[in-house]
């Protein structure tokens, strides 16, 4: 297995062999701290911010002709999940050169640059430099969502289709904020942006294999899906980007944040799930 890495940014595991035009991203389960990550909240109230094991659950996909793409940075750090201008302006110091766009989860704190984590517990003691965030932007954001576009377009480009899997992970039970707080989530939830970011045979061809394991799965319920897939899927140009969210009571002891001993169920079941996206993407290839 080819792997390529640009340190402390993304990590790529090509497939292993009969290559086909499926990449899975993998943008907010890193945990390769920054030097210039100068939190002051607790380290066990920053970690909660990560979406533990996803590298891990999705690991083999390699070898069923899938590219595994990987942000080894924390999303705590910077979220490449949300918009480039997903900025609170009271959260930053100095003037940004571009109006701001902040969303309803900047309101909550956990925009691009989160400033709040483990639901309440403030991250910084002030205000964080404008030229730092330009930096996080530049120097890590950008870098991986730049690899995903190349990757993605040189797919399209000599296959006529490439398929994008945005995969992140989510509590069992919605936290107090979420607009379905209290409520016990389904195993997985698809998210297309209401039918804009996928065609509607590759939603599915995911959700007939998933509840082919015997998994509840829901289509844009809990999340719909945010930046990874809205940046990249172009359904009309042969881009189709879905984003998968897994209940994380499958395969993780979530009060604890330990792996159980699912999760090597899990991987197998996503594996095939790959091997089975590999073959629709190889049956409609023009390569």
């Amino acid at each position: 297995m080819l792997m390529h890495v640009r340190p402390g940014v993304f990590l790529r595991r090509d497939p292993v062999a009969d290559a086909a035009p499926v990449v899975f991203d993998i943008p907010r389960s890193g945990a390769e701290y920054p030097r210039a990550f100068r939190a002051t909240a607790p380290m066990a109230d920053v970690q909660r911010s990560i979406s533990m094991y996803v590298e891990e659950v999705y690991g083999n996909v390699p070898d069923a002709g899938a590219t595994w793409l990987y942000a080894c940075f924390p999303n705590v750090f910077i979220d490449a999940n949300r918009h480039e201008l997903d900025i609170d302006p009271e959260a930053i110091e100095g003037e940004w050169p571009a109006a701001l766009q902040p969303g309803a989860k900047t309101k909550m704190g956990i925009g691009l640059i989160p400033m709040v984590c483990a639901g309440t517990t403030r991250l910084y003691s002030g205000k964080l430099p404008v030229a730092e965030v330009r930096a996080r932007l530049d120097d890590y954001y950008w870098p991986y969502h730049n690899e995903l576009a190349r990757l993605l377009n040189a797919q399209r480009e000599r296959h006529g289709i490439a398929l994008h899997m945005s995969c992140h992970s989510m509590p069992a039970i919605a936290a107090a904020g979420q607009a379905d707080a209290g409520q016990r989530r389904s195993d997985f939830d698809l998210g297309d942006r209401n039918g804009t970011t996928c065609g509607a045979e590759v939603v599915d061809l995911v959700g007939s294999v998933l509840r082919g394991f015997g998994y509840n799965v829901t289509n844009n319920k809990h999340f719909i899906g945010a930046e990874c897939v809205r940046k990249h899927g172009n359904p009309q140009n042969g881009i189709h980007s879905l984003q998968i969210e897994m209940n994380r009571s499958l395969y993780m002891d979530e009060a604890a944040r330990t792996r159980r001993p699912e999760l090597e169920t899990v991987r197998a079941h996503l594996t095939e799930l790959a091997r089975q996206l590999a073959a629709y993407a190889c049956s409609r290839s023009a390569a």
